[in-house]
């Protein structure tokens, strides 16, 4: 039977942790609901630990700064060990193979308030460029 193991996340940077061959990103991915029996709104965060660990993604992860918003492409490794006092720990954590940081939109306060029309609404109102070299 196939199998597939992949993870797509996007979120905020937490923690950052720069090894030498690795590097380790704490990033936190949100979700919300509103309750049945009143108006409240219910945030969830959760935490997952990013590993950086082909030597291309490493030299360009390690200029991700706290905040920054980034997508990653990866799959869930689970790593295991007993401690001194023969407890069982596991975590699970993310083998980042690709990457991309979100740029953060810094647009003229003024661009917000103006309406956005669409090609559509250009032609229905005869917006449209009489000039245009179209050959239709």
């Amino acid at each position: 039977m196939a199998s597939i193991n992949k993870v797509i996340l996007l979120g905020s940077v937490g923690t950052i942790e720069v090894k030498e061959k690795v590097v380790q990103i704490s990033l936190a991915t949100s979700s919300g609901y509103k309750k049945k029996d009143s108006d409240e709104w219910v945030n969830k965060t959760e935490w997952h630990r990013l590993i950086f660990a082909i030597p291309t993604l490493v030299d360009k992860a390690k200029n991700i700064k706290k905040g920054d918003s980034i997508y990653v492409e990866g799959s869930i490794n689970t790593n295991s060990w007993t401690t001194k006092e023969g407890e069982k720990k596991e975590i699970k954590e993310i083998a980042v193979v690709t990457f991309m940081t979100m740029a953060k939109a810094k647009t003229p306060e003024r661009e917000y308030n103006q309406p956005k029309t669409t090609i559509t609404e250009q032609v229905i109102n005869n917006n449209v460029n009489e000039d245009d070299d179209l050959p239709f």
